[in-house]
């Protein structure tokens, strides 16, 4: 469920902030860096030049939920040898087609309303760290920064997350679930000397927001893929 609306950055919007050397955006064609907050953005990569790319250097992988998840497949033997050698990668979107050990398919959830898309801590992370989880499951097109019961009048639920994980192996840590029976949205999985972090929706870069409880969640996240947070 995308909209512009409700993601305050999409892929390939300029910016005059210098990129993370260390980190790249995969997306599907080319864009100028994506800034993800004020004064931090990241390179990105298109995914069809993953094979040509050098990833000397790069400690962390966001991919893009829009990417192609039978190329992606192709390449899991790439993906994962990079992990286990220490690298991150977040996974955002729908998994179809478990690309790297430890992913599993997305599952929708039977939703008729708020309630049965909210979204719960069940694992601290520092990502994660002092975010009002009202303002991931509402998100509004309005200016201003409603909260409490004005936002869940204005907003609208469901771009967080309308599914989850169909299942998270014995290693893997559940970060945060959705609805009332509590189903993985965001897990962590080790592998090697790396880690996947797993997210059932849109972007998780795109939910960072200067005047709320999110504006760090972008930046963090970033942090977390260099290895610089842990």
């Amino acid at each position: 469920m995308t909209s512009t609306a409700a993601l305050r950055r999409p892929a390939g919007i300029p910016t005059a902030a210098a990129p993370e050397t260390s980190v790249r955006y995969v997306t599907m064609g080319t864009y100028p860096a994506v800034e993800i907050s004020p004064g931090r953005s990241v390179a990105t990569m298109d995914l069809y030049d993953l094979d040509a790319a050098s990833l000397a250097g790069v400690r962390g992988l966001m991919l893009s939920l829009a990417c192609d998840q039978i190329f992606l497949e192709r390449r899991g033997a790439l993906l994962a040898e990079f992990v286990r050698a220490g690298g991150r990668v977040v996974v955002n979107g729908h998994v179809n087609r478990p690309f790297l050990p430890g992913l599993a398919p997305w599952r929708a959830i039977d939703h008729h309303g708020p309630a049965d898309l909210r979204i719960a801590p069940v694992t601290p992370h520092p990502v994660w760290e002092g975010v009002d989880y009202d303002e991931l499951l509402f998100r509004t097109g309005v200016p201003g920064t409603p909260r409490g019961a004005e936002l869940a009048r204005l907003g609208v639920a469901g771009f967080y997350g309308r599914g989850y994980h169909a299942s998270v192996p014995e290693n893997g840590t559940v970060l945060n679930a959705i609805g009332p029976h509590r189903l993985p949205v965001d897990v962590l999985l080790p592998l090697g000397d790396g880690e996947i972090l797993a997210h059932a929706g849109n972007d998780l870069h795109g939910f960072c927001d200067p005047d709320r409880s999110t504006r760090h969640l972008g930046p963090r996240l970033l942090d977390w893929l260099k290895g610089s947070l842990t």
